[in-house]
């Protein structure tokens, strides 16, 4: 299989914080916007049993609507806090992108992980990196300035070949 783009980035703190820093302020809205909407959701369930006199539930449905709360607003930053002090950002470790025609490959000091192009949901491009998210959270950081095989342009028309309809440019540069 013949290589068509290789690039090597760097996962350190400072790439992880403006990967994190462009994630929130794309994506955190409609996260804010879903958790508002089922708190109120849940809170009118909460007064209608008030309203009729069904206090046991009224009393689950607050206590649910608590954990509900903690959960969403505290779950994302331990999430963020685990990624941050186990595995590639603590160690600063760097992964080796390999493209063929089918699929890529990544690359670090022990393993090799194969990703098909179908499984990439989302592909965002910004002024100095493109994000290849694999779900609604997790995405590979590839430094427009890695590229050892090929280069970023070239990438790009590539990548909006493989993955049509999915990728989203966010550059300001011109």
């Amino acid at each position: 299989m013949k290589v068509l783009f290789k690039n090597r980035t760097k996962y350190t703190k400072k790439v992880y914080s403006i990967f994190l820093q462009f994630h929130t302020q794309k994506y955190g809205s409609s996260y804010l916007f879903y958790t508002a909407l089922v708190t109120l959701l849940i809170f009118f369930c909460f007064g209608m049993n008030l309203k009729y006199h069904n206090y046991p539930t009224a009393i689950i449905l607050f206590i649910a609507m608590i954990f509900y709360l903690y959960w969403r607003f505290n779950h994302p930053r331990e999430e963020v806090k685990k990624e941050v002090e186990t595995g590639a950002i603590k160690q600063e470790k760097e992964f080796q992108f390999r493209f063929f025609e089918k699929m890529l490959e990544i690359l670090d000091k022990n393993e090799i992980y194969k990703v098909k192009y179908f499984n990439i949901k989302r592909i965002c491009e910004t002024d100095d990196y493109f994000y290849l998210y694999i779900d609604r959270n997790h995405a590979f950081l590839l430094e427009k300035a890695g590229f050892v095989i090929g280069n970023a342009q070239d990438f790009k028309i590539f990548i909006k070949h493989k993955c049509p309809l999915r990728f989203k440019s966010y550059c300001n540069k011109p």
